[in-house]
């Protein structure tokens, strides 16, 4: 800019009360800033190139004073001085509001970008059960044709056996990642009805925790006046047999035990195990997903479980809380209140 064209913008935009910047469009450098500009973005600003890139003519811009952030929105148009074309930037705070819908923008893109994850993960895991399937149905076809012609000795029933875990395993941890991806999708809805605990209880021992090779089985307590329990029937199945799961993955000599206890106003459901227990420094991360234990290598699991039993648990309105010590045991206590308590 010529010396009088400089004098006669800088007593316009002076003038103005608002930061106002006048920037070189084909460098995108601040030729010139008011000094409301400066006072929030610094002297530093002019003759230097612009910290942001504009989008359709604006552009924000962050400032710091007295500790505090303060994001500044600028619009610009183009201008000419002196028969060269420039761009006038003129900035407004952000107010609550702007800065609320900025908020919105960013978890709309977060919120976008989980459900593509979710979608992935369920499309590839609906891919691996075909394989899965194949395999277990020829695993079941072997083993008839092996004990069909006398032929199924220890070896083959060793690796059979093996083949037919490690199957099991594999669809345990798919279920895990579809129900996990349905949760973080918000995909995932919850029946709530009158269910009897104890007789779930009941039936989960029976049905698999019972008749197992170290003979171990599942100790169960109940005591109390029974009442039904406003809950998703098919979450609370999950979250007793993971944790109950558990109880027997991580302990190897006693019983684990299942306690319901029938209060006045909430029912409680205790698990117990005597087994390895848990850390005291991992027991913050215990509910967050992929985390396991520090104390579990060559232990199975995917990190999943515990994550999916705390969404199931809030969701029916419960609680969850957990308690242990290494080499001793660990004790899981949820809490449902009965309705309207």
């Amino acid at each position: 800019m010529k010396p009088m064209h400089y004098i006669k913008v800088n007593h316009l935009l002076n003038g103005i009360k608002s930061p106002v910047l006048i920037i070189n469009p084909s460098a995108m450098i601040v030729e010139k800033a008011n000094d409301a500009a400066i006072a929030q973005l610094g002297d530093q600003l002019t003759g230097n190139p612009l910290a942001a890139t504009p989008l359709n003519d604006s552009f924000i811009l962050t400032a710091v004073a007295n500790g505090r952030k303060q994001h500044i929105d600028f619009k610009s148009s183009r201008i000419h001085i002196n028969r060269k074309a420039y761009l006038l930037a003129i900035g407004q705070p952000i107010e609550k509001e702007q800065k609320l819908k900025l908020k919105l923008l960013h978890l709309e893109k977060e919120r976008s970008l989980q459900e593509m994850k979710a979608n992935f993960i369920s499309m590839t895991s609906h891919e691996f059960r075909t394989p899965l399937t194949a395999i277990a149905s020829a695993v079941d076809l072997l083993e008839a044709r092996l004990q069909r012609e006398g032929r199924m000795d220890e070896f083959y029933t060793r690796n059979i056996g093996k083949i037919s875990h490690e199957v099991f395993n594999l669809n345990t941890m798919l279920d895990e990642i579809l129900t996990l991806s349905k949760i973080v999708s918000n995909n995932y809805e919850v029946d709530r009805k009158p269910v009897d605990v104890r007789k779930v209880i009941e039936y989960l021992k029976y049905q698999y925790f019972s008749e197992r090779k170290d003979e171990r089985s599942l100790e169960v307590d109940i005591s109390g006046e029974p009442r039904k329990v406003l809950l998703d029937k098919d979450q609370l199945s999950k979250i007793l047999t993971n944790l109950i799961g558990n109880a027997f993955k991580y302990s190897v000599k006693k019983n684990p035990a299942i306690k319901l206890r029938y209060h006045k106003h909430k029912c409680v459901i205790k698990v117990f195990d005597y087994g390895i227990g848990i850390p005291a420094r991992d027991i913050p991360h215990l509910f967050n997903s992929f985390f396991r234990g520090s104390n579990v290598d060559g232990i199975e699991g995917t990190g999943l479980g515990l994550a999916i039993v705390k969404t199931f648990v809030e969701m029916n309105q419960g609680e969850i809380a957990v308690s242990s010590e290494e080499n001793k045991g660990t004790t899981f206590t949820i809490t449902f209140r009965y309705k309207h308590e």
